[in-house]
C-alpha cells in the first residue's frame, strides 16, 4: 500500500469515529442521522434524480436489495442511536465495527459457505473483544465480571452491528446493479422514505429539530461525506483487501476520541479490547 493511499484510509477511518462523536453529542440522535439523510438527499437531487428515475425504471429489480439495505440501515442507525444514550462511545462504537466480519459468518450459516481457519480464528477475536470491552481490569478476579453486570449499551450495539451486516449483504446485491453514485442516491432516498415514519413516532418533531440544528447537521453531514470520499479515493490506489482491513482502525480512533472529548473511563482496558475486535476484522479481511 503507498504511502498516499495510507493516508488517505487512515483519513477516512477519523473521519468515521469523528461523526460519531457528534452523533454521541447530541440527545437526538436518531433524528440527527435522518436529518443528515435529508440533507444529503436535498444536495444531491438536482444531479443524480433523473439518472436514478430513468435506472430504476429499467431494472425495477434493484427494489428488493435496495428496499432490505435501507430498512436494516434504518435499524442499524436506531439501534446505534440507543446505544449511545445508553452508555460509554468507548463501548459502543468498537463493538458496532465488527459488523463486516458477521458477513462470512452469515454466509456459512445460510449458504453453507465453508470459512477458512483464518476466519475463525477472526471471529474468536472479535468475540473475545467484545466480552473484553466490559472488563474493568485484567485481573482473574474480574474476568467473569462482563457476565454478571452486562453494560446497558452491550445489547443496543451488537444490535447495530447485527443490522449493519445485513444491511451490507443486501447493499452488495444492490450495488452491483448500477453505477456507484446512482445507487448511493437511491439508497439514501430509500432510507429517507423508511427513517423519517420511524422518527415519526418520537417525542421532538424531527422539523423543530432540523430549524434547531441545522448548523450541527450541515457539519455532521460534511465529515460523513468527507468519510466516504477519502474511502473510495483510497480504494483508487490500492486493493480493497488492504483498504478495508487499514479502516478497521476506525475502532481504536473511536475509543480515544471517547477517552479525549467524553472522558469516559477504562480507557486502557477498552483500547485492548477495540484493538482485539479490529485485529479479528483485519484477520478475517485479508486471510479469511
Amino acid at each position: 500500500m503507498t504511502t498516499p493511499a495510507l493516508l488517505l484510509i487512515l483519513l477516512s477511518a477519523f473521519l468515521h469515529a469523528g461523526w460519531n462523536v457528534l452523533m454521541k453529542g447530541v440527545e437526538e440522535r436518531f433524528f440527527l442521522m435522518v436529518s443528515i439523510h435529508i440533507f444529503m438527499v436535498a444536495a444531491l437531487t438536482p444531479f443524480l434524480a433523473v439518472p436514478a428515475a430513468s435506472h430504476l425504471l429499467s431494472n425495477p429489480d434493484i427494489l428488493i436489495p435496495l428496499s432490505g439495505a435501507a430498512v436494516f440501515f434504518a435499524l442499524y442507525h436506531l439501534f446505534l442511536a440507543i446505544g449511545y444514550g445508553s452508555g460509554d462511545m468507548t463501548i459502543v462504537y468498537p463493538i458496532t465495527t465488527m459488523a463486516p466480519a458477521l458477513v462470512p459468518l452469515w454466509g456459512r450459516l445460510f449458504l453453507g459457505e465453508r470459512l477458512s481457519g483464518a476466519g475463525v480464528a477472526g471471529i474468536a477475536l472479535i468475540l473475545f473483544g467484545v466480552y473484553s470491552i466490559g472488563l474493568r481490569s485484567f485481573s482473574l478476579r474480574r474476568v467473569l465480571e462482563p457476565l454478571r453486570r452486562f453494560d446497558p449499551a452491550l445489547w443496543p450495539a451488537l444490535a447495530a452491528a447485527f443490522f449493519y451486516s445485513l444491511g451490507s449483504v443486501a447493499d452488495k446485491a444492490g450495488i452491483m446493479k448500477a453505477e456507484v453514485m446512482v445507487y448511493s442516491y437511491m439508497l439514501m432516498v430509500a432510507m429517507v422514505l423508511v427513517e423519517v415514519p420511524m422518527a415519526a413516532g418520537m417525542a421532538q418533531g424531527l422539523g423543530k429539530f432540523m430549524i434547531k440544528r441545522w448548523k450541527y447537521i450541515i457539519s455532521a453531514s460534511g465529515i460523513l461525506m468527507a468519510s466516504f470520499l477519502t474511502y473510495r479515493f483510497g480504494l483508487k490506489v490500492t486493493d480493497v483487501s488492504y483498504a478495508a482491513s487499514v479502516r478497521q482502525v476506525n475502532a481504536l480512533f473511536g475509543v480515544l476520541l471517547g477517552l479525549i472529548v467524553f472522558r469516559e473511563p477504562f480507557g486502557r482496558y477498552r483500547l485492548a479490547a477495540a484493538s482485539l475486535i479490529a485485529a479479528g476484522v483485519i484477520v478475517i479481511r485479508m486471510w479469511g
